[in-house]
């Protein structure tokens, strides 16, 4: 699949909504570590948290576990639809809100962290920051994360590209901010993802790119992930593959007395 690919021209506008299970299942959670950093606390009990473009509530589980009460917004039904699993089994702690970053329609000054978990490169910045701006209380930070495959090494950055992973975010790329926010601090985590050659099928079929396509480049992509991982890297059908991740969290706050969001 390369640059100029035909999209599925059926596909819905957001091509999450043909998002299944296999992006519950098989994208990697984040770090216990990542956690704490991107909410700020060791301790969440009370914490009042806006996960943006929550997905099927990756972080939003994490944050929960934590002690946190959760607002998750998202804009994708077939994702909601995910969400409402994780619900039941959080009661008033976890709501699920249909709504983009730009206008997530929850009220004003209520949160204590914004959290954008994969998604940051889905949203207008300068929008979702004046919008995270009006949820935040007083003393309140915005965290962006990213989870990462370690393209460093090359056959990890030789398997995202057959997997058509999109953008690759790095500790010297940090997110571009307005003035009114304090340079972001980092946080960095490494870790691994223990997958078999299905497993690793299944992954890349969570990707937008392969949601958006035409059936004949998504049958190519998988060909082309058989091949490499069978074949050219010789991993047998129940073997695990430990791919390297690290997990980054970025971190702000609104600067004191800031009216240029």
């Amino acid at each position: 699949m390369g640059a100029c690919d035909p999209w599925d021209e059926s596909a819905p506008a957001n091509a999450f909504e043909r998002a299944g299970s296999e992006y519950q299942d098989y994208r990697p959670s984040y770090p216990p570590q990542s956690v704490r950093a991107a909410l700020g606390v060791d301790d969440a009990r009370g914490l009042r948290v806006v996960d943006v473009g929550a997905g099927t509530g990756k972080f939003s589980r994490r944050a929960l576990e934590a002690g946190a009460r959760v607002w998750a917004v998202e804009p994708a039904l077939a994702m909601r639809r995910q969400l409402a699993t994780a619900q039941k089994n959080y009661s008033d702690d976890l709501q699920v809100v249909e709504g983009v970053a730009e206008a997530t329609g929850l009220p004003q000054g209520f949160a204590d962290v914004v959290v954008f978990a994969q998604s940051w490169h889905w949203v207008e910045p300068g929008a979702a920051l004046v919008e995270a701006a009006r949820l935040l209380r007083r003393n309140g930070h915005v965290a962006i994360v990213f989870n990462q495959m370690d393209v460093s090494i090359p056959w990890v950055h030789r398997l995202t590209r057959i997997m058509r992973s999109g953008d690759v975010h790095t500790p010297l790329r940090p997110p571009v901010l307005g003035p009114g926010w304090t340079v972001p601090s980092l946080h960095k985590t490494d870790f691994v993802s223990g997958l078999d050659i299905e497993g690793v099928k299944a992954l890349a079929r969570t990707r937008s790119s392969y949601l958006k396509s035409t059936p004949a480049n998504r049958q190519k992509m998988q060909a082309n992930l058989q091949w490499y991982l069978a074949e050219h890297l010789g991993y047998g059908k129940t073997d695990v593959i430990e791919i390297p991740y690290y997990t980054l969290v970025w971190k702000t706050t609104l600067k004191s007395g800031a009216s240029d969001i």
